[in-house]
């Protein structure tokens, strides 16, 4: 082996693999090693290759070819720059998820330079980076072996999809992102009177859960469970970066999907932004506003679709069937998810709120034409957490356990409203976090007033650091706040 690489070094050879594949090779297997539920998919996976490996694989024979003739100083200038740039260039997309332009440039213009006089030892290089491509391999393929082919989904089988609906009106489920109640809005880390658009919206015919809460902190724990009315736990504790196959739970096929189809609806999903398609899960939605030639390769959520108008122009085409809507709103958000040292809490928390006075006007237009187009059906408006706001970032509240219950209700307290006949009024009651949110619905539809009985309304918080790790239990099934350790 040892002389095998002093031969290496040693002769004038050069090997397109060495700088055109191996790059690409090592940012691959970092990004799936720490990113996995984000790329997981097989156009992804095409795309990658061919982006990070096969072009510029190519370039770099076609160049090589190109200068076959010119002295050992030009090829070695070459395939050093080479080296570097495209191993920045990948890197730079799979860790910052996105160009660094100023710096590539900066970098690209000083590499030139250096490999002028240098380009001789890039070699060097190309041996350490192989290192670094076998101990990734490893890494990736130890991660796919204990987190990925023996995976077992914690969804259990459910009873819902078999419920026989009674009544038929049409559904909407409006969800603002970390929109929080009344609770959390009135304590002394939000310090904020919502009462002008609740009293505007119970003229619309709405009512209030004040009350409510998410079980979990997060977009994708908490819908998780919202559309599966049972409790992932973090994945019994095996969360890492992402609760794993979240998005193909919640846009694919899941209980309350099944629910509503089975009932004979068609089913449609109204999204402002991608982020529940980041990883081009399968969708089991009859419609949706955003295409595949919208999806992004590497995780960019952003993408500011019209949402509003989509849903007039699906409302104005839907056929004679009943119909569930789903509209996704990333409206108000939270605080800022990383430390930040350039905001403080107060100024975190004027963010926050002026979000949140904007898509009040947002809420008020859709539920306006909604009434007008369809007086009888059920309008939900159920936020999937709170706002955070209390913490420097949200980041914050996954380090430390706290018994603070006005931090608790930041992370936890959801707005819920909602629009029904009046017999819904003793359904709605039971209503306390999001588990028992469709069940409740569904017990109305199908008028069975059993199917709740078993839902555990307790609200769960994941430590990842520090010395107290573990899945907390921060409200009890009756709403009680306690700081419990439960795994």
């Amino acid at each position: 082996m040892k002389d095998k690489i002093l031969s290496y070094l040693n002769n004038e050879n050069h090997y397109w693999w060495t700088v055109g594949l191996l790059p690409g090779l090592y940012a691959i297997t970092y990004l799936y090693t720490n990113n996995y539920t984000l790329v997981n998919s097989w156009t992804q996976f095409f795309y990658l290759v061919l982006g990070f490996v096969v072009l510029p694989s190519i370039a770099v024979i076609f160049v090589g070819y190109a200068i076959r003739n010119r002295s050992d100083r030009i090829k070695n200038m070459f395939y050093a720059s080479s080296l570097v740039m495209i191993t920045a260039i990948t890197l730079s997309l799979v860790i910052y998820l996105g160009w660094r332009w100023k710096a590539l440039l900066l970098l690209c213009f000083f590499t030139i330079i250096i490999s002028w006089f240098k380009g001789h030892q890039y070699k060097k290089g190309v041996l350490i980076l192989i290192i670094m491509c076998i101990l990734g391999i490893l890494q990736l393929a130890f991660y796919l072996f204990t987190s990925v082919v023996f995976y077992s989904s914690w969804v259990e089988k459910s009873t819902l999809p078999d419920l026989e609906f009674k009544i038929k009106p049409n559904v909407y489920y409006i969800q603002p992102d970390g929109y929080a109640n009344k609770s959390s809005l009135e304590n002394h880390h939000f310090h904020f009177k919502n009462d002008h658009f609740y009293d505007e919206m119970i003229l619309k015919g709405f009512l209030f859960n004040h009350q409510y809460r998410s079980n979990y902190p997060s977009t994708l724990t908490s819908n998780a469970t919202l559309f599966t009315g049972q409790h992932h736990f973090y994945d019994i504790g095996k969360f890492k970066n992402e609760l794993f196959n979240a998005r193909q739970i919640i846009m694919g096929k899941n209980p309350v999907l099944e629910t509503f189809k089975n009932n004979n609806y068609k089913t449609t999903a109204i999204l402002q932004h991608r982020y529940l398609l980041l990883n081009h899960p399968d969708v089991y939605y009859d419609r949706i506003n955003i295409n595949e030639s919208e999806l992004s390769i590497l995780p960019n959520y952003k993408l500011d679709k019209q949402y509003f108008n989509n849903l007039k122009h699906a409302i104005s085409t839907a056929d004679n069937k009943p119909q569930f809507y789903f509209i996704e709103i990333l409206e108000p958000g939270h605080i800022t998810g990383l430390k930040n040292n350039d905001t403080t809490i107060e100024q975190e928390r004027d963010q926050y709120i002026n979000n949140l006075t904007n898509i009040n006007a947002s809420l008020k237009n859709i539920v306006n034409y909604i009434n007008k187009e369809d007086p009888d059906g059920i309008i939900i408006i159920a936020a999937d957490h709170g706002g955070f706001v209390g913490y420097n970032y949200t980041g914050e509240s996954y380090q430390n356990p706290t018994v603070d219950e006005s931090l608790q209700q930041g992370i936890f307290g959801a707005l819920l409203t909602i629009k029904a006949p009046d017999n819904f009024k003793s359904y709605q009651e039971n209503i306390k976090s999001s588990i028992s949110l469709f069940p409740t619905l569904f017990s109305y539809l199908a008028q069975d007033s059993t199917i709740t009985q078993e839902l555990d309304d307790s609200s769960y918080q994941l430590i990842k650091t520090g010395t107290q790790r573990g899945i907390y239990r921060y409200y009890d099934e009756n709403g009680t706040s306690v700081t419990e350790n439960i795994q």
